[in-house]
């Protein structure tokens, strides 16, 4: 009776044992076809979201821009941000009323990501063609405000398109935007890529107390120089007391690191070795821009040049001199010999 009950205690165990293990289901991790714009829309906001993000409201506008690119990329066969009658994205966009934020001559703030895919996207992630910092920025700027989607199958083929884009303030088209609707903005590629234009990050160096600051440059967001600088933006926002703002703006200071390390200064030594070497170089640019160090070495060359011409010229007439002497001890020696005095 005893083995009986440790036989039922055993197998009471391991059934309690086994269902604490979580179970091998194919659906544990719900993967998503994306076939309407709205799902799109859903799975960026979820992205943004998942990185402390608010989502983008939807924009009529940015749905019509997107659902015209995907409906041409189907048509045409071709994955391009370029558009029908050779506008641009930006013109598209001005066009169609929407109030476009940013410099408008250099696209204004929008981008858009555009893909193909046989048969209906699964997002299960970021799709591997939208993974590269320029892509995620697209989803993830907080310098954005709205958001539109486009989707569109010729055969097995889907074309989509994310058009996201920043408007003014004020709801108002900015007074350049007639002239730029007559013109073709720069800075911006329109052709397989992504359709934006933004400085790139270039890292500032830490200070004497180990901050780093970055100066925010035109199309620039929080995603773009938190992946820049190896921090998060969650990071930067407590760094710089923005609580949950996302945006930042051209020409702002942010303090993005602390504790680094300093860039190393040259000790004076170091330094009155560099200028000596400078000044050797037989460059008139170089010379011209240390000519203080120049001028003392170029003295002390001079110097030392007269001292070994004046001391090659001295060895020569002592070597004369002792030729001279020789011939003449050696003449009386032979006259000498050949005297009979001298017997």
């Amino acid at each position: 009776m005893k083995k009986s009950y440790l036989f039922y205690i055993f197998f009471i165990v391991l059934a309690l044992v086994l269902s604490g293990f979580p179970k091998r289901d194919a659906q544990a991790r719900p993967q998503h076809q994306i076939t309407s714009p709205y799902q799109l829309i859903d799975a960026v906001n979820g992205l943004r979201i998942s990185y402390g993000l608010a989502p983008l409201p939807s924009h009529p506008i940015l749905m019509q821009s997107a659902q015209a690119q995907a409906d041409y990329m189907a048509s045409s066969g071709q994955v391009t941000h370029s558009r029908p009658g050779g506008i641009t994205y930006t013109q598209q966009l001005i066009s169609l009323g929407f109030p476009l934020a940013g410099d408008l001559s250099l696209g204004g703030f929008r981008a858009e990501n555009i893909v193909n895919t046989f048969g209906p996207m699964t997002w299960d992630g970021v799709p591997p063609a939208w993974q590269d910092a320029e892509h995620m920025n697209t989803m993830l700027s907080g310098n954005f405000t709205h958001i539109g989607a486009g989707i569109s199958q010729s055969g097995d083929s889907y074309y989509y398109a994310v058009d996201t884009a920043a408007a003014t303030g004020s709801g108002q088209q900015q007074s350049s935007a007639s002239t730029v609707l007559t013109s073709v903005p720069g800075g911006a590629s329109e052709s397989a890529g992504v359709s934006q234009f933004m400085v790139p990050v270039t890292l500032s160096t830490a200070r004497p107390d180990g901050n780093v600051y970055h100066k925010v440059q035109y199309g620039q967001s929080l995603w773009s120089i938190a992946i820049a600088y190896g921090t998060t933006i969650k990071n930067i926002q407590a760094l710089n007391n923005l609580g949950e703002d996302s945006i930042v703006y051209q020409g702002q200071d942010l303090l993005v690191v602390t504790g680094a390390t300093p860039a190393a200064t040259l000790l004076p030594e170091s330094t009155a070795t560099l200028a000596a070497t400078i000044t050797l170089a037989p460059t008139s640019t170089l010379a011209s821009s240390t000519s203080m160090p120049v001028q003392e070495v170029t003295s002390t060359a001079t110097e030392e040049s007269t001292e070994t011409t004046g001391s090659t010229n001295s060895s020569r007439i002592l070597v004369v001199i002792l030729i001279i002497a020789a011939m003449v001890g050696a003449g009386m020696a032979v006259w000498l010999i050949r005297d009979p005095k001298g017997e």
